[in-house]
């Protein structure tokens, strides 16, 4: 398989080893009436390779605060739906930390941390308010079951 990079910025356009340059490689998706078949891209361009993980990142946290927005709003919402929640936050933050962070600059990767950690929190908070629920009917259960006689 032929791999290079052509340099466009000297005038014969001599041609520099892909092998040797580091960046973010990717498979792109393709359509099936396509004649062209790419099996990986690698993207060079810090900015743009920070443009796409955003776009990713920004997709991935999209279903995370849909799912966090979901149980947050439904008011027969169980302990296990928030900690689906909990889990799906670890995940996005470690593929974050795991895949991202060499690519991505540092205050974005901080504004997503943050971003999770506020969810996280309020998924926590989401959690205690079902056991306060959860005892506090238990006890009413426990004063009505006393006075049945």
């Amino acid at each position: 398989m032929a791999s290079y990079l052509i340099n466009k910025k000297h005038h014969d356009e001599s041609i520099v080893s892909f092998k040797d340059v580091d960046g973010y490689t990717f498979k792109p998706r393709s359509k099936n009436d396509s004649y062209i078949k790419v099996k990986a891209v690698k993207i060079v361009d810090k900015v743009m390779i920070d443009k796409i993980l955003t776009m990713k990142f920004d997709k991935l946290f999209r279903q995370v605060v849909a799912m966090a927005m979901h149980v947050i709003n439904d008011e027969d919402a169980s302990e296990d739906d928030a900690q689906i929640v909990l889990d799906e936050v670890e995940l996005v933050r470690e593929i974050l930390l795991n895949r991202y962070q060499k690519f991505l600059n540092y205050e974005k990767e901080q504004l997503f941390l943050k971003k999770l950690r506020l969810i996280e929190n309020e998924m926590r908070l989401k959690q205690v308010k079902i056991k306060q629920k959860a005892l506090y009917l238990e006890q009413m259960e426990e004063k009505t079951i006393g006075r049945s006689r």
